[in-house]
Order: structure tokens, then C-alpha cells, then sequence
């Protein structure tokens, strides 16, 4: 009886607190169930929390304050093939976050730009 934010919450705090110095935490795009606002400030905490305890972790995350938040965290970046942005190398090289989700090139893969359905949906 809980929403998909408190899950998050509630989630992560039980993770971090049975957490040893030999754990390995992994997060998915935590906190995306709340405002962009929001996930930075509960991402931004739950690493000062990892970093404190010096855990290793793999957070995969959009939000690039989080890739930052600290000289600790390291960036990797997903690559793609640079003629056909829609083509994932499957290749994680370390890189500073670059913004680019790629959302435009895969709209358009499947037909789903706005100008694209705009059109289908006008009277």
C-alpha cells in the first residue's frame, strides 16, 4: 500500500543499512517515479551516504549533477554508432555525462515526433 517513490525510499535505506564495506550496491534509475528536483536531492544523498561509507556502487542515472556530485564518482557513458544514433555499441567508456538520451532519434525510429503525431491527430 505504498507508492513507487516510498518503495524507492524504503528500498534503499534497507539496502544501504545491511551494506558492509564489501558490498557492491547497484541502482536503476532510482527515484524516478518523483519530480527531477526531488531525484537530485535523494540521489545527492543516498551517494554522500555510499561515498561515507565507501561502497562501491553502480548508479545508472540520466541526472547529470549526480555524475558529478563528487571527484569519487566516476561518469561512464553508453556509446552509440555516431551515423545512427538509434544503434547502441554496447560500448560503456568513461566520459563526463553528455546530456544526449538519444529520446529524439529513437521518437523517430518508431514514427513518435511530435510533428509526426501531431499530424495523425489533427482533425
Amino acid at each position: 500500500m505504498r507508492g513507487q517513490l516510498e518503495d524507492d525510499i524504503v528500498r534503499v535505506g534497507e539496502v544501504l543499512q545491511a551494506a558492509t564495506t564489501d558490498s557492491i550496491l547497484a541502482m536503476n534509475e532510482s527515484f524516478a517515479s518523483t519530480t527531477l528536483r526531488d531525484a537530485i536531492f535523494l540521489g545527492k544523498k543516498v551517494l554522500q551516504k555510499v561515498l561515507a561509507m565507501d561502497l562501491l556502487c553502480v548508479y545508472v542515472t540520466f541526472i547529470e549533477e549526480l555524475a558529478a556530485f563528487d571527484p569519487a564518482v566516476v561518469s561512464m557513458v553508453s556509446t552509440v554508432v555516431p551515423e545512427h544514433p538509434v544503434e547502441r555499441t554496447f560500448k560503456v567508456v568513461r566520459a563526463p555525462a553528455d546530456g544526449l538520451a538519444y529520446a529524439i532519434a529513437i521518437a523517430e525510429k518508431y514514427n513518435l515526433t511530435y510533428e509526426r503525431l501531431r499530424r495523425k491527430i489533427a482533425p
